[in-house]
């Protein structure tokens, strides 16, 4: 009987011994949380939706949050989202993530360049349909004397293939035919100086005849068709 009773008591404070343990570990755990709650409660916060804000609007937010962010060096095209406004975010909005977690972003770099279409030796008409399918537009035109025929473009500006905003107007300069000639007064010269000096304004020697020079010095030019003086295309 003795043996049993003291068995009971034994193992009453065998009981004691381990509520007692039980209730400093737990003591100390409620202590520390209210001295150091950080540590050891980890809160996670559900990341805010920053895509199409400004850069430094999304940092702000992100920041309030609780969260790191890192801006990507590099930019993405997007038609719709001006320079410097976020267009992807990495983790997407609405996700949970720890405190001090690293929320990535890639910012726009507005719509992609347009490429000068080459529409050198188009009629005009043509030339504006190609150049409002490429996206730009039709600035200046202005009209040159030239070789090709009229109303032909015959340089742009900027040149074709440069880049180009969408919607940048280019300048055409098409032809207005070619220049108008004024024909020499070749009377008196020698048949080769009256060569060079036609080849100089662009024009070019057709038939050459020769009669009796009369008062005139041999090999000299007596006449001329058309009349010194005429406009020539």
């Amino acid at each position: 009987m003795r043996q049993e009773i003291f068995r009971t008591a034994r193992a009453r404070r065998g009981l004691w011994a381990v509520a007692l343990v039980v209730g400093a570990a737990v003591a100390g755990y409620l202590a520390s949380l209210i001295m150091y709650p950080a540590p050891l409660v980890r809160r996670d916060t559900k990341v805010g939706l920053v895509v199409g804000l400004p850069v430094a609007e999304a940092e702000k937010e992100l920041t309030a949050q609780g969260f790191r962010v890192k801006v990507a060096d590099t930019r993405e095209a997007d038609p719709a989202l001006p320079p410097g406004h976020v267009v992807w975010q990495e983790p997407p909005a609405s996700l949970e993530l720890p405190e001090g977690s690293v929320v990535a972003l890639t910012l726009s770099g507005g719509p992609a360049p347009v490429t000068v279409p080459d529409v050198l030796q188009f009629d005009l008409a043509v030339a504006r349909q190609v150049i409002a399918a490429a996206g730009l537009s039709v600035g200046a035109i202005d009209s040159v004397p030239a070789s090709a025929d009229r109303g032909v473009v015959v340089s742009t500006r900027p040149a074709e293939g440069t880049p180009r905003a969408p919607g940048a107007r280019v300048d055409l300069v098409v032809s207005r035919g070619p220049a108008e000639v004024r024909v020499p007064d070749l009377a008196g010269m020698t048949e080769q100086l009256a060569r060079q000096r036609i080849e100089i304004v662009g024009l070019s020697v057709g038939l050459v005849q020769t009669r009796a020079p009369g008062r005139a010095r041999p090999g000299t030019i007596l006449e001329q068709r058309p009349a010194p003086g005429v406009l020539l295309p």
